[in-house]
């Protein structure tokens, strides 16, 4: 039989002072991905919500999507113009307008 364990809240986002627009949960990784009404994804990675990587979907407007796969992550800004990828592993592939 399982137990329930309550893990602690995401530490403040002072690196995230916008609201969270969208979150993915990474499908092979321990890994909460959350968009910013300022345009960019964070990683939040472990149980006690470490920064990992951050990307800029590409200018100023909120992200809308994030969709997470085995190894990239990719975001839709919500204007529908504005796409960004980024490799695991690797660096901020590139962003489309």
């Amino acid at each position: 039989m399982t137990t329930y364990h309550k893990i602690p809240s995401i530490p403040s986002l002072t690196d995230f002072p916008k609201p969270i627009t969208a979150l993915s949960f990474d499908p092979v990784s321990d890994i909460l991905w959350a968009g910013s009404d300022a345009g960019r994804v964070l990683a939040y990675y472990g149980n006690q919500g470490m920064k990992g990587v951050t990307f800029q979907v590409g200018g100023s407007q909120a992200v809308s999507k994030i969709s997470a796969a085995d190894n990239y992550v990719r975001a839709l800004g919500v204007s529908s113009d504005r796409l960004g990828s980024w490799t695991k592993g690797g660096m901020n592939k590139w962003f489309f307008r």
